[in-house]
């Protein structure tokens, strides 16, 4: 990344109004090691299966989603 794309990221998270909780949150995840990040094989299938179900409830209407505009509300 390069240096403008980092001011503008800092500017971003600067301007975001956080609370303690989640600003501690936000720490640990951008100071975070890869080693802290890897997954066991059986946690990746469990993930992906539960992501592709969600996505077939969603096509098949069993799933309801929420509004984009909350989503970024609650970011």
């Amino acid at each position: 990344m390069n240096a403008i794309s980092l001011n503008n990221l800092w500017s971003y998270i600067q301007g975001l109004s956080l609370t303690a909780n989640n600003r501690r949150w936000l720490a640990d995840r951008l100071i975070e090691t890869p080693s802290d990040t890897v997954m066991e094989d059986n946690e990746i299938r469990k993930d992906m299966k539960e992501a592709f179900s969600k996505i077939d409830g969603i096509n098949k209407g069993t799933v309801e989603t929420r509004d984009v505009e909350e989503l970024l509300n609650e970011l």
